[in-house]
């Protein structure tokens, strides 16, 4: 441990004191250790430094709520427009391992807020193109694709390795089986959902008896498909959700449980509406 801190340098950011340690000096000291570079991740967190790509988290987080971060698991539902900026927020904030679910692939109408819709992908399986994407950002994280639709049956096994779920789905009925799913596994769940300008995000904790009965009630109709979707609404929805996903990792208080933010695009207003 004396070695890494001897490859830190210091820094000061905000008024407050922080080391930090470059890529390449953490991936050597990693190789000499006979350690992954996921493990000298932690190391060098335990040991107060910031590895080079997640030092601007400072003082935002502390090394120990980084190191939280890092040892924690998200399940993201769904990798389009809301799901593929969800990812890739979570894993650029240093949340270490993310599962990723879509039985869907790439096509073109995808393109126009879809962030990891691109020419090369289209025709690929979402899960697969956002493992492999975020895998590109930092070689470090642990990321699972599961390239198959979740149900009941299968998002058990999943959601039982996980601290948080965040919901990128695009249809109702996906949306009941996933936040049934969370009910019976005691998951949190941070939802969000986007339709033209116009977006909202909620969280439901599992001591919620209503659940999704208090955004859709049981009556609620499925909006049809292929409704139009803003790329700058979904990237706004999707850092609100990640920023509730932190601070539940975070063991903080969530801000949007019991109430729903709603975001107007054409007043450019977000408003907190009570639910229940």
């Amino acid at each position: 441990m004396e070695n890494l801190k001897s490859l830190a340098r210091a820094n000061i950011r905000s008024g407050q004191d922080m080391q930090i340690i470059r890529q390449d000096d953490l991936r050597n000291w990693a190789l000499a250790k006979n350690l992954t570079l996921r493990q000298a991740v932690v190391a060098a967190l335990q040991a107060g430094i910031f590895p080079e790509s997640l030092e601007r988290n400072f003082p935002s987080l502390s090394s120990s709520d980084q190191l939280r971060l890092w040892q924690s698991s998200v399940l993201v539902a769904g990798l389009g427009g809301l799901g593929g900026a969800l990812a890739e927020l979570l894993a650029r904030v240093g949340v270490g391992r993310l599962f990723l679910a879509d039985g869907d692939v790439f096509v073109p109408s995808n393109l126009n807020r879809q962030s990891l819709a691109r020419q090369a992908t289209l025709g690929k399986n979402k899960a697969q193109v956002a493992a492999h994407h975020l895998q590109g950002i930092n070689p470090a994280l642990v990321t699972e694709a599961i390239p198959a639709y979740l149900t009941l049956e299968n998002l058990t096994t999943y959601l039982s390795q996980i601290q948080v779920v965040v919901d990128g789905l695009d249809n109702l009925e996906a949306r009941r089986d996933l936040f049934e799913a969370a009910r019976r596994t005691a998951v949190p769940l941070v939802h969000g959902a986007v339709v033209g300008r116009f977006g909202q995000v909620t969280t439901i904790l599992p001591t919620d008896s209503d659940g999704l009965t208090s955004v859709y009630p049981d009556n609620a109709m499925e909006v049809e498909r292929g409704r139009e979707i803003l790329a700058p609404v979904a990237g706004l929805i999707a850092s609100l959700q990640v920023q509730e996903a932190i601070r539940l990792l975070l063991g903080q208080p969530p801000v949007y449980h019991g109430r729903l933010a709603h975001y107007d695009g054409d007043t450019g207003t977000l408003e907190l509406l009570p639910l229940g």
